[in-house]
């Protein structure tokens, strides 16, 4: 039995030593492997991670090299220094109304010891085959936030003049009383006009001079933080003639012949505001709403013109992303019941850079309208220079609307759609300007212009 447990105990040992070898063994063969395959798996490694960073190098560099490329520009249309900035844009536009025209827009910028802007200057010099050379002055100027005085007088070689004095408070007198004051001398030879309604043809447009004189005055009283009730005069003395573009036919001879043509009018009328106004800035807004009802009535106590025109506009602004991304909407409609002794330049207008920005100025026009008009402001690109931040902003927008003659004939099928982009350089809280292209049934139009179109 001895034998028997001692021959048994030496195979154990036998074979954990045999087990051990094994092992052994197999450790060596592993060890050789894995030498085998380090070289390999470093060499994997080393060329993703060289990969990786060639890729991001290459980032790197084509982010700067745009980054270049975009400052190399701005460098070129933006020139600081201590207490002024200016600010060079070009001035092309593509109005179906007036044609090309080419031009630069500088824009001189004003600053105080708070770095905040108090004046403006923006003269502008353009040529337009029609009207020839054009010399515009513009002279912005903030005596106090959120006011603003603004002249402009505008010269052209052909027919068109311009002259607007207007003052703007709205805390007038203390924080409770808004104050207003417009006059304006104005003469306008680029207007077309296509007859009534929203079917009006393209083929039927004819060319007039607008000679218009107006002055208004609004008084009104902010009440509970963001409302104000506004009372309003308006004094116009205006009248159309033929225009100045040979190759059209003239407003003369289009029939029915529109009332307002060759016979000058008078109009007088008081108007009342109630509105509501949430939003961060009265210019250049980021965030907030702005809604309004207004009421006006014309030749009450004076004038050769009588009508009652209603009218609603709402607004909205959402911005995201740290205000890189603000969506903006608006909703207008307003309507008058005058009849056909009303002239042309009273009725409801669409089209041009405020309103169908795919059209030229006024190429609809009735006694109702309503448009609705959305866009996506992206800001791409903040320049920074003597502490006044210059932010450059790219905006698709969807625009449509119609006119009608009757309050309830309005048809879905009557509204006219614009598509596009704007582009525009922003100095807050109270400078924008842009550049507007729209696009519609009846091709594009290029509108370049001060303040956003609403």
């Amino acid at each position: 039995m001895r034998r028997f447990f001692v021959i048994l105990f030496l195979m154990l040992v036998s074979a954990e030593a045999g087990r051990a070898e094994m092992k052994t063994k197999i450790k060596k063969q592993v060890d050789d492997i894995k030498k085998m395959t380090d070289p390999v798996q470093k060499a994997v490694t080393k060329t993703a991670e060289t990969a990786a960073k060639e890729i991001k190098e290459v980032a790197i560099e084509a982010h700067s090299l745009g980054g270049k490329i975009l400052q190399g520009i701005i460098n070129v249309m933006i020139a600081a220094s201590p207490g002024k900035t200016r600010v060079y844009l070009p001035a092309p536009s593509s109005d179906p109304n007036s044609g090309f025209t080419v031009g630069v827009l500088p824009v001189f910028l004003f600053v105080d010891d708070k770095e905040v802007v108090k004046h403006i200057l923006a003269p502008s010099l353009t040529y337009n085959r029609i009207f020839k050379a054009n010399a515009t002055f513009r002279h912005y100027w903030y005596p106090k936030p959120g006011a603003q005085f603004f002249t402009l007088a505008s010269y052209a070689m052909e027919t068109d003049r311009r002259f607007t004095l207007r003052y703007e408070d709205p805390q007038f007198l203390r924080d409770w009383f808004y104050f207003k004051f417009d006059y304006t001398v104005h003469r306008d030879g680029a207007n077309r006009f296509f007859g009534f309604g929203g079917d009006s043809q393209l083929g039927s447009q004819s060319n007039y001079t607008l000679r218009d004189n107006h002055v208004e005055l609004l008084t009104g009283i902010n009440f509970l933080e963001k409302f104000r009730l506004t009372l309003g005069h308006r004094f116009r003395r205006a009248d159309t003639v033929d225009g100045p573009i040979d190759s059209l036919p003239k407003i003369s001879r289009f029939h029915p012949l529109p009332a307002g043509v060759d016979d000058p009018k008078t109009i007088m009328s008081q108007s009342v505001n109630l509105s509501f106004d949430s939003r961060d800035l009265a210019v250049a807004p980021l965030r907030g709403h702005f809604f309004q009802i207004y009421g006006e009535q014309a030749g009450r106590i004076g004038g050769d013109v009588r009508y009652e025109r209603l009218g609603v506009d709402l607004r909205g602004l959402y911005p995201l992303n740290n205000d890189i991304f603000v969506t903006v909407w608006r909703w207008n409609a307003e309507g008058e019941n005058g009849n056909d002794t009303v002239p042309l330049y009273e009725r409801e207008w669409l089209g041009g850079k405020d309103s169908l920005r795919g059209f030229g100025e006024g190429r609809f026009i009735d006694n109702h309208k309503m448009s609705i008009s959305i866009e996506e402001r992206i800001r791409f690109y903040t320049l920074k220079a003597f502490n006044v931040n210059i932010d450059f902003e790219v905006a698709p927008f969807y625009e449509s609307g119609a006119v009608y003659r009757y309050q309830d004939k309005f048809r879905p099928a009557d509204l006219h759609h614009v598509v596009g982009v704007g582009f525009r350089s922003i100095v807050r809280p109270n400078v924008v300007g842009d550049i507007e292209l729209g696009y519609s049934e009846q091709g594009t139009a290029l509108f370049v212009g001060i303040d956003y179109p609403f």
